[in-house]
């Protein structure tokens, strides 16, 4: 009978295994460091090439792709209404699978030569740049094989989803539009479903890691790459994914802490060299912008340099070594001498492709060089963040910020009431669940919408359109009025274009809409009041859309030709909804003429202090906010 065991054995146990488990983790960040320290050089000039290329050739290949998508659909621009057309059209499809695998293949070329630079590091062999291209090519080609798309896959979905663990600074990102993210948060239901398959895709990353070694430095298939992985770390995937998490959380301090103390030092040094003019606040603004930007340029440069070298030691510290030297490709630890020719011909294609992305990139973006005018700020829903969204306090708290615009959402009760609330429902911001189509102005009331919120809104109930306009009136404001309302209302366009001229706002209101049908019904009963297509994606000719005076666009999907393309046609541009004010500079650079907010005096201070200027200013901040945004 075994001997029952006692909290002192247990404790004892836990602590041995706890004492190993960092006795290994020590020595497996020596090993990462002594790596990564005896190629250094080439890894880096490596990355910098490899994360040049990538966002040059993208940026032409995206555009590309979009006009040739354009093009076979005739259309002239993407957006809702027709999006789902363009996406499913064969020639369509076709060319984003090719488009997908193009930048795949860069960040498998990047990941293959800086896992082949850190192997022959590993047994004690030095690398260069040519044996880090031919690894890097011929990973890239194994992955063209049909048995081997799976890893196109991998690397394509697995690695953006889970943003952790960046093997490449070129690695394609998913960004999810501001709103998605926002909903996500918002929904409780959504939040728990995201966060448990964010996890079960970390886990299952985990699982896979080694599947990249296998399949760079074996001639296996990636199936039999994936099956050795699984092996591999069979008996070890705690230890793995507790040492990828610390190795993340110190890389992720130490770039943090470098990039405060190089940024805080270099404003000390600048600020003993030519005076400090600026005021307490505006220097810790600059430290926090410069730290961040930074910060994510020794990212894209450090991470994977650090994690390809972390995948390295661990692959050879669970690998069989002599299974392994039966299996390793013989290419594996070749190393590459660049000839002359070889050399001569890498200038000559690195040149041409320098100058024709030069010229390219000059005829593009010249423009930035003219000044910006300021944009306007318009309280999205009211002050929202105040006050009751889409209230009368909420427009009230905007109006004594000194705003020009503010935007509200319209709904048809079924007495045919035109009134201000953004949901078909009251639930949201009553806790009664009316549905607004199926009620009575009288009805809907009777119920608080601002009983839930701090401050003196218990008896505030919903506006009608026409009290939102007459103190917009009286105010001096713009208004823009978003179209909800339900498929069978009847009269609905109608009654909010009666209220509008029976207000007289005709002149300062913009009627913008999702539902382009709307917009169009919109237009045959007024050609000469102004609209604006409220769209959450826009690609392509947005300004030759029909039935648009103007455009009102997520903020993700601006940039600065399309903001110049729009004006050009003498058409303005307004994003939504930007409640953070790190984006209001790149904003402001692109020349947007209204931003809107649901926290409007945090934007409007931003745009206070923001910089209109044209040239090496301008294009410093666009550069800037496409930096910050690597990682996201």
């Amino acid at each position: 009978m075994s001997e029952p065991l006692s909290l002192k054995k247990i404790f004892g146990t836990a602590r041995k295994v706890t004492v190993d488990f960092f006795h290994g983790f020590w020595m497996f960040l020596r090993a990462v460091w002594l790596l990564f320290k005896r190629s250094f050089k080439e890894v880096m000039l490596f990355i910098l090439l490899c994360s040049v290329f990538t966002i040059m050739a993208t940026s032409l290949l995206k555009d590309l792709l979009i006009k040739l998508m354009l093009k076979v659909t005739g259309y002239e621009y993407i957006v809702p209404a027709n999006i789902k057309n363009v996406l499913i059209h064969p020639v369509s499809i076709i060319m984003m699978i090719v488009f997908a695998v193009i930048i795949t293949l860069f960040s498998i070329f990047e990941i293959a030569g800086l896992l082949n630079a850190f192997s022959m590091g590993q047994v004690g062999r030095t690398t260069n740049l040519m044996s880090m291209f031919s690894a890097g090519l011929r990973a890239c080609k194994k992955a063209l094989h049909p048995k081997n798309w799976l890893l196109i896959v991998f690397i394509l979905v697995l690695f953006p989803l889970t943003r952790v663990f960046p093997l490449a600074g070129s690695t394609f990102k998913l960004i999810l539009p501001g709103f998605v993210d926002q909903t996500i948060d918002y929904t409780t239901s959504l939040s728990i479903t995201y966060k448990i398959a964010y996890i079960a895709l970390i886990l299952l990353l985990t699982l896979y890691l080694f599947s990249i070694n296998s399949f760079v430095m074996q001639k296996d298939s990636f199936f039999k790459s994936c099956r050795e992985s699984r092996h591999l770390g069979k008996g070890h995937f705690i230890e793995i994914l507790l040492t990828l998490t610390l190795l993340t959380i110190l890389l992720n301090f130490a770039i943090n802490s470098v990039s405060s103390i190089i940024v805080v030092n270099w404003n000390e040094a600048a600020g003993m060299f030519f005076g400090n003019s600026k005021n307490i606040v505006s220097k810790a603004e600059n430290v926090g912008t410069y730290t961040y930007v930074l910060r994510q340029i020794l990212k894209s440069f450090i991470s994977p340099a650090i994690n390809n070298a972390a995948l390295a030691v661990l692959f050879y510290r669970y690998v069989d070594e002599k299974d392994m030297l039966r299996t390793l490709s013989r290419d594996t630890f070749k190393t590459k001498k660049a000839s002359k020719k070889s050399v001569m011909a890498f200038i000559i294609v690195l040149s041409v492709f320098a100058s024709v992305t030069t010229v390219y990139w000059v005829n593009r973006y010249s423009f930035l060089f003219e000044d910006v005018d300021q944009p306007l700020v318009c309280a999205h829903r009211g002050d929202n963040v105040n006050a009751p969204e889409n209230t009368m306090p909420a427009f009230e708290l905007a109006s004594s910020e000194n705003l020009e615009w503010i935007e509200l959402d319209v709904h048809q009760t079924s007495d045919g009431v035109i009134i201000c609330n953004h949901d078909s429902t009251i639930k949201r911001v009553t806790g009664v669940n009316l549905s607004i189509h199926d009620h009575t102005y009288e009805e809907l009331t009777a119920c608080e919408f601002g009983s839930w919120m701090p401050g003196n809104y218990e008896h505030v109930v919903v506006p009608k359109l026409e009290e939102a306009l007459l103190f917009a009136k009286e105010n001096g404001m713009h208004v823009q009025v978003e179209l909800k309302g339900n498929p069978d209302d009847v009269g609905f366009e109608e009654n909010v274009l009666k209220v509008i001229n029976e207000t007289g706002m005709h002149d300062n209101v913009m009627v913008i809409a999702q539902d382009l049908k709307r917009l169009e019904r919109v237009n045959e009963l007024d050609p000469t009041i102004t609209k604006a297509y409220c769209v959450v994606i826009g690609l392509g000719n947005l300004q030759n859309l029909e039935c648009s005076d103007n455009i009102s666009i997520e903020e993700t999907y601006i940039t600065p030709e399309m903001v110049r393309e729009m004006h050009a046609q003498g058409k303005k541009v307004f994003c939504w909804t930007v409640d953070n004010d790190d984006t209001v500079q790149y904003l402001i650079s692109c020349d947007v003429d209204v931003i809107g907010t649901d926290n409007p005096m945090l934007i409007s201070n931003a745009v206070e202090k923001g910089d209109c200027s044209g040239g090496i200013p301008r294009i410093f901040h666009i550069v800037m906010h496409v930096i910050a945004n690597m990682d996201k």
